[in-house]
């Protein structure tokens, strides 16, 4: 029993003496390949951001996270794009192509770096494998964490690695490696929940677009905003698509049927809101959509969130009625006065008939985002024309979509509406 106990002891040491070994070796064979990304004012040279990155396929071209560049992107003049070697050697650099999907820049150097191009493993970790993230966390050295990995994280809008160690700010940016030294992904966020808990972006992703950066030409700042916007329309086209894959598309709300959940696993939330000084009652209903894409600071793409609230005034009068709907129509209206970004709202207002005999009163606004080409931001109300104690408002929110993904929204919502007249009636 002692000699067993001896022998896992042995046994343990020589496994960590060996983790710590490799960590070691593959740091000083990887570091001079691995940089840090700053963004800097012009001018001034304060730092806005820093992140990591590393090079491989060319030794001019550095990956990065598309999060730690989108400055140097919509702010091309007010910000410069730095990179800084582990030898303190420091250049200008360009961005030359984003996958915002999945959160990856490449950037272009005038000067090679003095490094060796680490090679990319297309091919995903097994679960427990070990593995390392590479890295400058802030005002820290580099830094290597040895860590395991864990499977597939499949809730975002892009699968990642989950790796269990720690990749902290700073350290967005730059690989992880397995044991040999390849780049099994690409750092790009911690759990802010877990301990220890890392997602990562598949090489396979980094592959995709050295590849397609490779075809093309170098693009200027306007050529690139408009790619962007391309890839976000794409985006919005399969949240689209996600609504037919809600639990329970359709909800009842009262004698009204509503567009209920907007994807998978995204559940609609009811609450009921009573006053005692109100003479009506009303039943919230709220959903949203899986979750959007990272754009810029305060911008994001993708997103759709529904609000559908029943009123129920048992002892207004149609007046009575009518009136709470146009208060509540004016109070959800979401019109806020347009940011330097985006172009003045755009409203109008119209009767339009939709499936099982109803017509809605429809208010639609909408403006456009000036550094997103054909992307806009939407907010739509609606509320069909019935008569009675209960009315519906629907009031429904867009962020980053074009004109035919929304209008294709906007209808799939509207076509789900029905009313059963006979609904009170039915009530012993």
């Amino acid at each position: 029993m002692k000699l067993t106990a001896v022998v896992l002891v042995f046994l343990g040491w020589n496994l960590a003496w060996a983790q710590a070994n490799n960590a070691e070796t593959l740091f000083k064979r990887i570091s001079p390949s691995v940089v840090v990304v700053k963004t800097e004012v012009s001018g001034n040279s304060g730092v806005v951001s820093s992140a990591s990155g590393f090079i491989t396929h060319r030794k001019d071209w550095v990956v990065t996270n598309y999060h730690a560049v989108t400055d140097a992107i919509f702010e091309a003049k007010a910000h410069n794009l730095t990179v800084h070697t582990s030898e303190r050697v420091k250049q200008t650099a360009r961005v030359i192509a984003v996958d915002v999907l999945n959160d990856l820049a490449i950037l272009h150097l005038p000067s090679p770096i003095d490094g060796p191009l680490l090679e990319l493993r297309e091919a995903l970790p097994a679960k427990g494998e070990n593995g390392f993230s590479v890295g400058k966390p802030g005002s820290f050295e580099y830094s290597i964490v040895n860590g395991s990995f864990n499977g597939m994280h499949d809730e975002q809008s892009s699968p990642l690695i989950v790796f269990s160690g720690a990749i902290n700010s700073g350290m967005s940016g730059g690989p992880t490696l397995d044991a040999r030294g390849r780049v099994v992904g690409v750092n790009v966020a911690t759990s802010t929940r877990h301990q220890l808990i890392g997602l990562v972006i598949p090489s396979s992703a980094v592959s995709t677009l050295i590849k397609r950066t490779a075809e093309q030409s170098t693009p200027d700042n306007a050529q690139l905003r408009a790619d962007i916007s391309k890839q976000l329309a794409l985006f919005g086209q399969q949240q689209l698509q996600r609504l037919d894959t809600g639990l329970n598309n359709v909800r009842r709300l009262g004698p009204f049927n509503v567009r209920a959940d907007l994807a998978d696993q995204q559940v609609c939330s009811t609450e009921m809101q009573n006053n005692t000084q109100w003479r009506y009652s009303v039943v919230k209903q709220t959903c949203e959509s899986a979750s959007g894409l990272y754009v810029m600071d305060e911008q994001q793409a993708g997103n759709i969130i529904s609000g559908s609230f029943l009123l129920q005034g048992p002892g207004l009068t149609d007046l009575q009625m009518a009136s709470l709907v146009e208060r509540r129509l004016y109070g959800l209206s979401g019109v806020s006065k347009a940011p330097v970004d985006s172009t003045p709202w755009q409203c109008s207002e119209q009767r339009v008939k939709v499936p099982h005999g109803l017509t809605v009163q429809l208010h639609a606004c909408r403006r456009a985002l000036t550094k997103l080409p054909n992307l806009n931001e939407y907010r739509f109300r609606y509320t069909p024309l019935v008569r009675g104690p209960n009315a519906l408002v629907v009031a429904m929110g867009l962020d980053g979509f074009d004109d035919a993904t929304a209008k294709a929204i906007l209808k799939k919502s509207m076509s789900s509406l029905a009313f059963d007249a006979n609904f009170d009636k039915a009530k012993p």
